[in-house]
């Protein structure tokens, strides 16, 4: 019986993959600088001065202020928060991009990794589309108050359940499936409980969204070397050697 396995082979990238590929590796790199200075900066405004009332919130919070207190003191809190929120939506696009770059060069997939690509990609495009909406009303708008309650509750939070469930459940049929890199599918593994618990213990979803930029920025230094996946060929042990083992 013949089945199809996936391997990974040299091939030479193309521009647009070496620039997604790099793309993908300078978010994750600015993303780990700036994901605990948007926390710092939300706890700052008037609404996100209330999660400082929790003990493992103040834990890192209070000593992360004092280290870094000229990255969130150079403007007033809501601008330095707004600017924090503006620079991570213009990251998020490397992790869509990937994501889609992967899934259009995936072969040989199952049901339940097709439906887990989609519910992730999903999750990539309403998360792209809040922090878009977001950060152009803070150009001028203020983040405290209901103005961003809309895209918030109907697009971002949805779209972190998404993204990091789907990511989850797609990482687990990736390991199954043998798909390279494996360091990014573990990653994707952790995406969703490592949201969960860190945002809850931490107070702030931007860091618990860090696995995700890892996993794609692992995908897009091995974009960048050339290498891919091709579906090849496997013929079962039994019909090498006949039904019997004769």
């Amino acid at each position: 019986m013949a089945t199809a396995t996936t391997s990974a082979v040299r091939e030479v990238p193309t521009d647009r993959e070496r620039w997604l590929g790099g793309y993908a590796v300078l978010a994750a790199t600015v993303a780990v600088v700036v994901a605990p200075l948007l926390g710092l900066a939300w706890f700052a405004t008037e609404d996100g001065s209330e999660a400082l009332g929790t003990a493992s919130v103040a834990w890192w919070a209070d000593p992360g202020r004092d280290a870094l207190e000229p990255l969130l003191t150079w403007a007033g809190p809501d601008r330095v928060y707004a600017t924090y929120v503006q620079l991570v939506a213009l990251l998020w696009p490397a992790v869509l991009g990937s994501a889609w770059h992967a899934f259009r060069r995936r072969p040989g997939r199952t049901r339940t990794e097709r439906a887990s690509w989609r519910v992730l990609l999903a999750g990539c495009l309403l998360l792209q589309a809040g922090l878009t909406w977001i950060s152009v009303y803070l150009v001028a708008g203020n983040p405290n108050g209901s103005a961003i309650d809309l895209p918030f509750f109907a697009l971002m939070i949805p779209g972190t359940l998404l993204s990091t469930g789907g990511s989850t459940a797609l990482g687990i049929s990736l390991l199954r499936g043998g798909w390279e890199p494996r360091a990014a599918a573990w990653l994707l593994v952790a995406a969703f409980p490592f949201w969960f618990v860190v945002s809850i213990v931490l107070g702030h979803n931007g860091l618990g969204m860090l696995t995700m930029f890892l996993a794609w920025a692992v995908y897009g230094r091995r974009l960048r070397a050339g290498y891919g996946e091709t579906a090849t060929p496997m013929v079962s042990a039994a019909r090498n050697r006949g039904a019997f083992g004769s």
